[in-house]
C-alpha cells in the first residue's frame, strides 16, 4: 500500500512539474525577435529527368539506349523462300550499363510489334535477318556482346502480315516491364 501511495505522489508531482513548465505564455518584445510575417523562401528543385522514356525515336532504359535510325519494307525473298513482306528497322545501340549486352536481346525483350485488322491485334513475328549487303554488318553485330559504353549500329525485321495497314512499335521497360511510348508506320 505504501508504494501505490508513493507512486501516486511521483506521478503527481511530475504533472505538477510539467504543468509548471509552460508556464508563462507572455512574450516579450526583444530586438533578436523575428517579424511574424517573414517571407520564406523555398528552393523548388527542377524536375527530375525521366530516367526510362520512348519519345522522339529513342528508347531509354536503365540499362541501354536505342534510337531507330531508319526503316524500309522489303518485299518477300523468293529465294529464300519468304512469303511475307518485312519491315526492315536500322538502330543505333548504346550499353550503358556495366556488363556485356547484345543489341538484339535488349530489343526483343522491349520492343513489341502488332498490326490490326478488321477483328484483331496481332503480334508480328521477327523476320529472318535481311539479307542486302548494305545489312550484313549490322546483322553480324545483332547478337554480339557489345562492350559497356559502347555504341553499334544493328537491325532488325518483322515479318508483316498485311502490307495495306500500319505497323505499331510499341515499347517496354522490358518483358511485362512498364510501357513507354509507341512509334507507328504506315506502309503506304
Amino acid at each position: 500500500m505504501k508504494r501505490k501511495i508513493a507512486m501516486l505522489i511521483l506521478v503527481l508531482s511530475l504533472v505538477v512539474s510539467a504543468t509548471a513548465c509552460g508556464g508563462n505564455s507572455e512574450e516579450t518584445d526583444s530586438p533578436t525577435q523575428e517579424p511574424e510575417n517573414k517571407e520564406e523562401i523555398v528552393d523548388v528543385p527542377d524536375e527530375p529527368e525521366e530516367s526510362v522514356y520512348f519519345k522522339e525515336d529513342v528508347l531509354k532504359i536503365d540499362m541501354a539506349t536505342i534510337k531507330l535510325t531508319g526503316f524500309e519494307i522489303a518485299p518477300p525473298n523468293q529465294e529464300l523462300g519468304e512469303e511475307k513482306s518485312t519491315l526492315i528497322i536500322t538502330y543505333e545501340f548504346t550499353n550503358d550499363s556495366d556488363d556485356v549486352m547484345q543489341p538484339g536481346t535488349t530489343w526483343i525483350t522491349c520492343f513489341d510489334a502488332t498490326q490490326e485488322t478488321e477483328a484483331t491485334i496481332d503480334s508480328l513475328n521477327v523476320a529472318m535477318a535481311p539479307q542486302d549487303e548494305k545489312y550484313t554488318e549490322m546483322n553480324n553485330v545483332s547478337y554480339t556482346d557489345v562492350k559497356p559504353g559502347a555504341t553499334v549500329q544493328s537491325v532488325i525485321s518483322y515479318e508483316i502480315n498485311d502490307t495495306t495497314k500500319p505497323i505499331t512499335l510499341k515499347a517496354t521497360q522490358g518483358i511485362g516491364g512498364q510501357e513507354l511510348g509507341e512509334k507507328v508506320y504506315n506502309l503506304q
